[in-house]
């Protein structure tokens, strides 16, 4: 009896499912069998079409869009308690649904179909903003999905991205980034890969390889941002170029002295020790390590920054760069020391440079929380955001926040994504006075 039972509920969901297919292959435009598409495939397609639906209508009407049906996002970003208690009830509740890496094979099987259905076709792009593309580096490990979602934010026909993926990332991954990049033009995977070691020299050499491909191609960009795929934008494409027009070549590098530069990680040579099971780790000796070349004095900063492209044509030709470049392979998170010491040492001439005292500027290129505001969750010291987070988030003046996780409270990223995607289309601009009166900034 309950395998009878089985067979009928099984023959009545037939024309459901007949019917839900046939919907989306008739109503999402996109040309393609319904009949060949996997249940990933149509799940997708089918917010997909909500997402097309909806940009038509917000062009149109100028209205808020509503991606996300399970909560109110625009109450979320608003700091609304209640409706943050009911995003994190619904969260508890309801496990996130992930696209599989090997999915994405059969997604970019038909690249217009997968670009419409994936919202690469969502944007509006300004005159201003085509004669001002940007390079992008993306690095990555995992999670394919949350790297694309990060490309989406940033996506734009004009620009440039090189996407870098760990050499040692499982060969799904790689697989998935092959076919996601050759679906377009100006998307591509980084010729040279790294195995990245985490505090390593790999993590450095990673963003370099980029910029390498970068200056190689075809296209006159004007800045490089080089983004881990956990960061998330929260000023749109125009904006940024807005921002970056005027900043007017100069570099916007972090840069710390005093007692927050960690003398421990270059005062000492350190070493990767191989394991014959997993990546190397490193090790400091107790080898005091030289002071850097040609006189420079060392500035701690940040991994991740916006760099002029005459920077980063003196980052990978100038040979006192290339000198300072191989010292840092002995120093412990070298990503931290490099940018910083040559943006920061004015004798060296590095286009878009800052000569005045490091700690006297601000950092905007992304914004980490490392203190005690944090309402999702911190790993390794820094803060993965969560929905709670979202309010303090979107009114900052930074570029780019760090960090989401795809899986770790997912209306988080969702909320943004929805938020960012009303301000592109609403063509809102932040007060572009406070960027104006930077210090840093070139006149």
């Amino acid at each position: 009896m309950p395998k009878i039972a089985r067979r009928m509920a099984f023959l009545l969901l037939i024309p459901v499912i007949f019917c839900f297919v046939w919907i989306i292959d008739h109503y999402s435009g996109c040309g393609c069998d319904s009949k060949k598409l996997s249940f990933v495939q149509t799940t997708f397609l089918r917010s997909s079409f909500n997402r097309t639906q909806t940009l038509k209508e917000n062009v149109r009407n100028k209205n808020n869009a509503r991606l996300v049906t399970a909560v109110d996002c625009k109450r979320i970003v608003e700091g609304q308690k209640d409706e943050i208690a009911n995003a994190t009830a619904w969260m508890a509740n309801h496990s996130k649904i992930t696209i599989p890496d090997a999915e994405y094979l059969n997604l970019t099987s038909d690249c217009k179909t997968y670009k419409k259905v994936r919202g690469f076709v969502d944007f509006i792009v300004t005159e201003e903003e085509k004669q001002f593309p940007i390079a992008y580096s993306i690095l990555m490990y995992q999670e394919v999905e949350q790297m694309e979602r990060l490309l989406r934010a940033i996506y734009r026909p004009q620009n440039i991205y090189c996407i870098h993926v760990d050499l040692s990332s499982p060969k799904e991954v790689h697989s998935a980034v092959n076919a996601i990049t050759g679906c377009f033009e100006n998307v591509f995977v980084a010729f040279k890969k790294e195995s990245i070691v985490y505090a390593g020299f790999s993590r450095l050499q990673a963003d370099i390889n980029c910029m390498t491909d970068l200056l190689q191609k075809n296209r006159e960009w004007k800045y490089f941002i080089n983004l881990p795929s956990q960061q998330y934008p929260i000023k749109t494409n125009q904006e940024i170029v807005k921002i970056l027009q005027i900043y007017n070549g100069a570099n916007d590098i972090e840069g710390l002295t005093g007692n927050r530069m960690l003398p421990h990680r270059f005062k000492y040579v350190h070493k990767y020790i191989p394991h014959d099971q997993g990546k190397a780790t490193i090790h400091r000796t107790n080898v005091s390590k030289p002071d850097p070349p040609h006189n420079i004095t060392i500035v701690k900063g940040s991994a991740y920054g916006i760099f002029s492209r005459n920077f980063v044509r003196f980052v990978i030709h100038d040979e006192r760069a290339q000198d300072l470049l191989e010292w840092c392979k002995e120093v412990l998170s070298p990503d931290e020391y490099y940018w910083a010491m040559l943006n920061h040492n004015p004798h060296l001439g590095a286009p878009g440079g800052y000569a005045g005292p490091p700690d006297k500027k601000r950092w905007l290129a992304a914004f980490a929380d490392w203190g005690e505001s944090c309402q999702g969750k911190y790993v390794r010291g820094v803060c993965v955001f969560g929905v709670g987070d979202l309010h303090n988030l979107v009114g900052r003046e930074e570029l780019f926040v760090n960090k989401f996780y795809l899986t770790y409270q997912p209306l988080a990223l969702d909320c943004m994504e929805e938020w960012l995607y009303n301000r592109t289309f609403n063509s809102e601009i932040v007060d572009l006075d406070f960027y104006r009166k930077l210090p840093f900034i070139l006149k």
